[in-house]
């Protein structure tokens, strides 16, 4: 893998008059003798102004469809097991096919990109120094639905990439107890386990309630995290949400161990209570959403360009299975000529 060069300035080296020893992990150079001292010399990395991020939710392989897919995903619909898009024109227009994913990926490796685990992408978010490619991006998959882990890993293999999947653990709860409408959906705790760890790694994205759509009976705001109920307090409300993250994150803590990255979180529905357009957390005035998830995790992921850099708020572009390839190559270039992904 091609790796950024660590060097040594050029003035630096015009001007030593001792000799020096350059030691790197990945362009190591023998040692040179002084009869009277060594130099120690700081090394440096080149700056990487941008890492796009990508996030991808279903992705299908023919996979025949089931009582659980119609519910929870495609509104009525039914998924075709040919199709090469789940209704996507009349469902979730969100799920691609692993044909399309695939295109997605060639072309990515094509132009150059590597894939960055996690902690490198959270390292480069907060300015510290971290090894990167020369032409870093971070793959995401959202929810832990099993299709999208049918045939997608073989394509992972081919292009060389690693993908972080944003974990629900109520879906794996349901899925792993044999429960409707996650048994045979969504992945059970131990099918996320036996994902190959060269491919794919864990982080949150919600606890046991936090991806649904909770109160339909609440006109102004229908989901969990950003909606303060009518009959609750800034403090009973705060009190809830904070509990379902700090509980979801132990427990997927528990069953994912040292494959779970906690510092990371993308949230349900983009909704983090600090967009005009969004639900707000209920009257409260101070977005507390927005500040206290600042609080907990140092990388927060949505679909909001303007709030990239934002109270550790960092922008992912959602791919979306009714664009076609040039669509894609052309939304990820535009993304990336604006700024878009840049560190903020």
């Amino acid at each position: 893998m091609r790796r950024l060069i660590i060097g040594v300035p050029l003035t630096v080296v015009l001007f030593l008059v001792a000799g020096f020893t350059i030691v790197s992990h990945f362009h190591p150079a023998p040692p040179l003798a002084h009869k009277a001292k060594t130099v120690a010399v700081r090394l440096y990395m080149h700056a990487v102004r941008d890492i796009p991020v990508l996030a991808w939710h279903q992705i299908i392989a023919g996979v025949p469809h089931t009582a659980a897919e119609d519910v929870v995903w495609n509104y009525g619909h039914d998924c075709k097991p040919t199709a090469a898009v789940c209704d996507a024109k009349n469902g979730n227009d969100e799920t691609v096919s692993v044909t399309q994913f695939a295109a997605e990926l060639a072309y990515l490796k094509k132009s150059g990109y590597q894939s960055v685990t996690a902690a490198q992408y959270q390292a480069w978010a907060a300015r510290k120094s971290v090894a990167l490619p020369a032409k870093p991006i971070l793959l995401t998959v959202d929810d832990g639905t099993l299709n999208s882990y049918t045939g997608t890993t073989p394509v992972l293999r081919k292009y060389g990439f690693n993908v972080v999947t944003f974990i629900v653990s109520q879906f794996a709860n349901g899925a792993t107890a044999n429960k409707e409408p996650y048994a045979g959906w969504d992945a059970t705790w131990s099918q996320l386990l036996a994902l190959p760890p060269a491919q794919w790694s864990f982080a949150f994205h919600a606890g046991a309630r936090g991806h649904n759509v909770t109160f339909p009976d609440n006109r102004g705001c229908t989901y969990y995290y950003p909606c303060q109920l009518p009959t609750e307090t800034a403090a009973v409300y705060q009190a809830r949400v904070s509990g379902e993250i700090t509980t979801g994150r132990k427990v997927e803590k528990a069953h994912l161990g040292s494959r779970l990255n906690t510092s990371m979180w993308a949230v349900p529905w983009n909704d983090l209570a600090n967009q005009a357009n969004m639900p707000t957390s209920g009257s409260d005035p101070s977005r507390w959403l927005a500040k206290w998830a600042a609080s907990q995790f140092p990388v927060i992921f949505i679909q909001d360009p303007p709030h990239n850099g934002y109270l550790h708020e960092r922008y992912r572009l959602e791919v979306h299975g009714t664009w076609s390839e040039a669509s894609f190559q052309a939304r990820l270039t535009g993304n990336v000529a604006h700024g878009f992904f840049n560190q903020g």
